[in-house]
């Protein structure tokens, strides 16, 4: 078995299981950051909408004006980028 099992052979195979295990711990410890923010943001909103009414009229407020924010900035782009697309691109400057 040991005489078909050549260097380079070998040198490949322990580059390979170094770069598996460097890429594991990578996945390891990157997953867990991935996780924890996630969990971190999910907790944040899990209170902002479980708070009760008064704060969720506020989260909905907050949503409502980040929506009205986003359509405008994609107005704007949209008219910028073509202002013959639409009749409303006209009152935009």
């Amino acid at each position: 078995m040991l005489q078909n099992i050549d260097i380079g052979t070998l040198l490949f195979l322990s580059i390979g299981a170094v770069f598996l295990c460097v890429i594991g711990l990578l996945l390891f410890f990157g997953l867990q950051v991935l996780g924890t923010t996630a969990n971190a943001l999910l907790g944040f909103f899990a209170t902002l909408v479980t708070g009760g009414p008064v704060v969720w009229c506020g989260c909905l407020v907050v949503i409502f004006i980040c929506a009205l924010v986003a359509g405008g900035a994609i107005l704007v782009t949209t008219c910028n980028a073509n202002p013959s697309a639409i009749n409303f691109c006209l009152l935009v400057p």
